[in-house]
């Protein structure tokens, strides 16, 4: 069974019978618990989880992501641990689409109660915003590409997390099963309660509305002090050059996406490696999502991202990371192209490209066929799509340094006109110019 329930313990909660519900009806889901260090009745409980972690200063966001961090399934199902799932069978946690975000309705523990869970399922049925109560199933593929839980929000990033899927286009499935819930909240003051609900969603909806975007864009990046990055120009210049130059060519990346981020409707994905990925938070920060290559070839990381992405957003952009003479406004002006079922690139002096936007679905079969790494695939690419447009500008991809020396003398000839990030990277080569000339 390839699902990981992951389950937020907070401080003073106590009551684990859900885990043994879990084990009882489905026996090889991974069961992971996040908790905050503090809580002392977990630390005696002999719980059958598979994987216990206890988070300093926890948030239930904080939990759910390192819960789906830890997670070694290829499907999640965030579940609250006063959850009953006595309503839930195996067929319905079962065959989820990778592109779709699962929800059950609501039941609470106490009949009286019922008249507020018949509000919430009427929300989450008319609206699209069920509570995180109801729980949630996605791939984790899906959730990664989302960006997770707002970890700066201590209330309501459940909502907040929803109103992120909207703005993706993603569909939401109700699964017509109830989960039941506490209703301990509610004890005794039920009007007041639910109408306190009621204004706090009508607060949140406001606060976290975001605008629908309509393109995705997947940077490809690696680690600049990881081996693997410029391995070839590693060969004949000195590691620790490279790694500057690597940060450089991340520095000018970083630059163009700040502006380009004042565009409110691109989405902006981070595409790397998992191991890296941790390593190169401290070069990255604008990214809304990531998607992990689990040592996939490139022609087959890039197809399925397309592939995903068209599925919610509608259109895809994909960019190399090591193209220092690429501008924010030849990107801006390519993301801002009206592409009908066609797909617009920047090619490479080495015959492939350091950039692509598509709503050609036919895209996904294209990229998966071509050979990466050789001087094919634009060739393969153009005979394989029918709709395409190839800037007249042919592009430098750094791999060795006779590239390096190409995409110097650009620099210095375009000097007056270089951004702030570009400047940085062409004095960097003038300091080191006797290593690579």
């Amino acid at each position: 069974m390839d699902l990981s329930v992951i389950i937020p313990v907070a401080r003073r909660e106590h009551d684990f019978k859900l885990i043994k519900q879990l084990r009882e009806k489905f026996k090889d889901c991974e069961i992971i618990i996040v908790s905050d260090e503090t809580n002392d009745f977990i630390k005696s409980a002999k719980l059958q989880v598979n994987q216990l972690h206890l988070v300093q200063n926890s948030s239930r966001a904080k939990a759910l992501n390192k819960g789906a961090n830890l997670s070694t399934s290829k499907n999640l199902w965030f579940l609250h641990l006063d959850s009953n799932i006595e309503h839930i069978q195996l067929p319905d946690v079962m065959g989820l689409d990778e592109s779709t975000v699962s929800t059950f309705l609501l039941e609470f523990d106490q009949a009286n109660c019922w008249w507020i869970a018949a509000g919430a399922n009427f929300r989450t049925k008319t609206f699209g915003i069920p509570f995180g109560d109801q729980s949630f199933l996605m791939s984790k593929k899906l959730f990664n590409f989302v960006g997770g839980f707002n970890e700066n929000l201590s209330l309501g990033e459940d909502h907040e997390f929803i109103w992120r899927i909207k703005s993706l286009h993603i569909k939401l499935n109700i699964i017509n099963k109830k989960i039941i819930t506490s209703a301990i909240k509610y004890k005794n003051k039920k009007i007041y309660q639910s109408l306190k609900t009621l204004w706090k969603t009508l607060l949140q909806a406001i606060k976290f509305y975001q605008v629908k975007k309509t393109i995705a864009l997947g940077v490809f990046v690696k680690d600049p002090h990881s081996t693997e990055s410029k391995s070839r120009l590693r060969e004949t210049l000195n590691n620790k050059f490279v790694n500057e130059l690597n940060e450089n060519f991340i520095n000018i990346t970083n630059g163009n996406l700040k502006r380009l981020q004042q565009r409110k409707k691109i989405h902006f994905i981070k595409v790397c490696k998992d191991m890296d990925e941790e390593k190169l938070t401290s070069f990255s920060h604008m990214y809304n999502g990531t998607f992990i290559n689990q040592d996939q070839g490139l022609n087959w990381i890039m197809s399925d991202l397309c592939k995903l992405s068209l599925e919610t957003v509608g259109t895809v952009a994909l960019l190399g990371s090591d193209i220092p003479s690429l501008t924010v406004d030849e990107l801006d002006r390519a993301l801002s192209k009206r592409l009908d079922k066609s797909s617009y690139f920047f090619s490479t002096k080495d015959g492939g490209f350091c950039f692509m936007i598509s709503n050609d679905e036919k895209v996904i079969q294209c990229l998966s066929k071509v050979t990466s790494s050789t001087p094919s695939v634009m060739k393969s690419l153009t005979e394989c799509l029918y709709n395409i447009e190839i800037a007249k500008k042919v592009f430098t991809d750094v791999d060795v340094v006779l590239d390096l020396r190409k995409v110097y003398e650009e620099l210095k000839s375009n000097e007056t006109n270089l951004s702030n990030e570009q400047k940085e990277l062409l004095n960097f080569l003038k300091v080191n110019e006797k290593s690579f000339t």
